[in-house]
């Protein structure tokens, strides 16, 4: 399989769809209570079924079409499917191939799924997002078509839709029996080719100056929630007992924990690289109310905890503890000593609530952003 000329960039929307993908199966099974082993074949790259799906993923930046196109009409058509939502988050037109299968055809019944089940009206306030289409899709394809057909169709919705798009909660039940890194790793190297010095094969921001000094402090309504940084949790693994990880990580920063207590979410600190943004935020929040729930001491963190960790932490106390948006909002951003260089994530949690926030500068801090940690990079380097 040839490698492509330039790196996919992690930001790139591509990326998300590509790690998505690669999940999909897996996430299925979890979803429906199949057997884990019934999604091997979708990620293991020595069965069919993964090489077609790695095939359909390899060079996300190159050509439209497939570089390595299968013989059989059925799985052409079905790559190419898969291939076109991960290259530009949209479905194509039609499929005639995929369209006149059997109706028990899994690659057939997953097309009809995928373009047949409605996407829910996005509506961030009253819990409603048009993500949600991929679980919908699968379950529509479960009921009508069986195992396989739900496995093939979360492959296609999860690369329509992307990693930032999984339930958390599902995630965190497969990842008993399935490596999340090892997903993203196979699903990231395919689409970009191998980069051993990049993430995911690489740790992140690891070497001075990029390392940081490893920082936590107590969410202030619940103090057994630390808000700090990816530093932290590699400095002080055994102040916690499970994870939330808002940055990318990799296993060597907390070889420790066990995956199902580390919950790893695709959420970026960069303004326009969140699809799913509202979704993503709220998930990320209702999976360290679950952490909670089951007597955990957790650590919320990105990589400097001053942007993705407080908008996070300001969800679950309004979601979870009833605190108000805005005033929450501004006591976790003073409190870790963070920024609003993104401030697509300060609005996203106020319309969350329903709270429209065009400013969120101006109305949080009326008297001036207050100062951030001193020892907080400049814009626009995040991990």
């Amino acid at each position: 399989m040839p490698a492509p000329s330039t790196p996919l960039d992690f930001h790139d929307p591509r990326s998300d769809r590509a790690v998505g993908a690669l999940f999909g199966a897996p996430l299925a099974a979890a979803l429906i209570g199949a057997p884990p082993a019934l999604a091997t074949p979708f990620t293991d790259p020595a069965h069919h079924p993964a090489r077609l799906i790695l095939a359909a993923l390899s060079d996300l930046n190159g050509p439209h079409h497939l570089p390595q196109a299968p013989a059989d009409p059925v799985q052409h058509a079905w790559a190419q499917v898969l291939r076109t939502a991960a290259r530009t988050g949209t479905t194509p037109t039609s499929a005639p191939a995929l369209e006149h299968t059997t109706a028990q055809d899994p690659m057939g019944a997953s097309w009809r799924a995928l373009t047949r089940t409605p996407h829910p009206t996005h509506d961030p306030a009253h819990g409603s997002f048009a993500c949600t289409h991929l679980t919908d899709a699968l379950r529509y394809a479960h009921t009508s078509a069986g195992d396989q057909a739900a496995l093939h169709t979360a492959v296609l919705t999860a690369a329509l839709w992307g990693a930032s798009a999984l339930p958390l909660g599902a995630l965190r039940h497969l990842s008993r029996t399935t490596d999340p890194h090892t997903l993203t790793v196979t699903a990231l190297t395919g689409a970009r080719g191998p980069h051993p010095r990049l993430w995911p094969q690489h740790p992140v921001l690891v070497d001075e100056p990029r390392r940081l000094p490893p920082f936590a402090v107590p969410h202030p309504l619940d103090p057994h929630v630390l808000l700090g940084n990816l530093d932290h949790l590699r400095a002080h693994p055994d102040t916690v007992d499970a994870v939330v990880s808002l940055c990318r990580t990799h296993p060597s920063d907390a070889p420790h924990l066990p995956d199902h207590d580390w919950v790893r979410v695709w959420l970026h600190d960069r303004a326009g690289a969140n699809p799913n943004v509202h979704f993503t935020l709220d998930e990320a929040a209702t999976a360290l109310a679950a952490l909670r729930a089951e007597g955990k001491r957790v650590l919320l963190h990105c990589w400097a905890g001053a942007s993705r960790t407080p908008a996070v932490a300001t969800r679950y106390a309004v979601a979870t503890l009833g605190a108000p948006p805005l005033p929450t909002l501004a006591t976790m951003i003073r409190t870790v000593g963070g920024h609003l260089d993104n401030p697509a994530l300060s609005r996203a949690v106020a319309q969350l609530s329903g709270v429209d926030l065009p400013d969120p500068a101006r109305t949080l801090f009326p008297h001036g952003v207050p100062p951030r940690r001193p020892e907080l990079p400049a814009p626009h380097i995040t991990g």
